[in-house]
């Protein structure tokens, strides 16, 4: 033999284990050989038979679910889209309700404004009709400021007209 041949006879020292006591070594046989046998059981079985499995479903049903997260976020956008709408409207609505208020309250100041300003006009009136009584008993006098009160209460009554009937309206609304 030349040394070539004895190279290869050689034990490579890297793979031996160091020696453990005998119960360990039988041990790890056993382990090798169980390990070398169900590899070799499973190398055996014939594996013509088994059925290919079919991942089929598991592909239509990722499309499935990928076509619904589609359709959620396609409806929760049109969601949003209709809740802004909603939020615009109703800011418009209140903004078109506050503005209606403000201008009620104007009218309600105005009307009531112009009923005290009608009530202090009559107890003048009447203050100056009981001072003309009792200084002149003359039908004269009495027929002028009569007349007098009388264009008052028409020019108030027309002037609040409009009033009213906005009022109503706004009530009635």
């Amino acid at each position: 033999m030349d040394r070539h041949e004895e190279n290869d006879m050689a034990i490579d020292l890297r793979k031996v284990e160091p020696l453990g006591s005998k119960s360990v070594l039988l041990e790890q046989a056993l382990r090798r050989h169980k390990a070398q046998s169900k590899a070799e059981e499973y190398d055996a079985m014939d594996m013509s038979d088994m059925v290919t499995p079919d991942f089929e479903w598991l592909k239509e049903d990722k499309t499935a679910v990928q076509n619904l997260v589609k359709q959620m976020d396609t409806s929760i956008g049109q969601l949003a889209i209709q809740m802004r709408d909603l939020e615009n409207v109703s800011e418009k609505s209140r903004a078109k309700m506050e503005k209606e208020q403000h201008l009620l309250f104007k009218q309600i100041r105005t009307l009531n404004g112009l009923l005290k300003k009608q009530v202090d006009v009559f107890g003048a009136i009447e203050r100056q009709m009981s001072d003309v009584e009792l200084k002149n008993n003359n039908l004269i006098p009495q027929i002028g400021i009569g007349l007098i009160s009388g264009l008052m209460s028409a020019v108030t009554i027309l002037a609040t007209a409009p009033w009213l009937t906005v009022l109503i309206e706004n009530i009635r609304g």
